[in-house]
């Protein structure tokens, strides 16, 4: 529904049918427009840049990042505890929530319990990332790790692998 109140059937349409299939992309093994170069065995985008994590799938993605975590007890609460957020319309898809939370819970091992947050409110989820970010550089103790651009210019780029493994 548009905001004049008109109705717009969009799978009355082709454009329509694959604009409804967009959101499938986020858990997709293969993008259409990613190239895989045989020869090289390296994968590129069709701008011939190389493969990026963003090319994953988004479960693949969290299964990566909760598998990163070393502390069982701190993945499994990761893990249950997955917030939906944003402001794009991807994450204001209609079922996004419910797909993710099923995706991850095949991806991730059986001993974790998955669990997909997402706020109702589209005002909330759109700035979500914004309030949390502001809360977080207001600590004090997060103000510690801040890496100012006079210690970047005089250590360059080492420092902050140094201070963030």
């Amino acid at each position: 529904t548009l905001p004049d109140g008109t109705k717009v059937d969009l799978e009355q349409t082709k454009y329509g049918r694959d604009l409804c299939k967009l959101p499938e992309l986020y858990f997709s093994d293969k993008v259409p427009f990613v190239v895989e170069d045989n020869t090289t065995n390296t994968t590129t985008n069709n701008n011939g840049d190389p493969f990026t994590w963003s090319n994953e799938p988004l479960d693949k993605m969290i299964h990566a990042s909760l598998g990163s975590v070393g502390d069982a007890d701190a993945r499994k609460e990761l893990c249950g505890n997955i917030v939906l957020c944003g402001g794009g319309a991807s994450s204001m898809t209609m079922g996004m929530e419910q797909r993710l939370s099923y995706e991850v819970a095949n991806t991730v091992s059986g001993f974790y319990k998955t669990r997909v947050v997402a706020s109702r409110n589209t005002v909330e989820r759109t700035f979500a990332p914004w309030i949390g970010a502001s809360i977080l550089t207001s600590l004090g103790s997060f103000q510690q790790l801040w890496l100012t651009k006079q210690e970047y210019e005089e250590y360059g780029p080492y420092l902050s692998i140094q201070r963030f493994p």
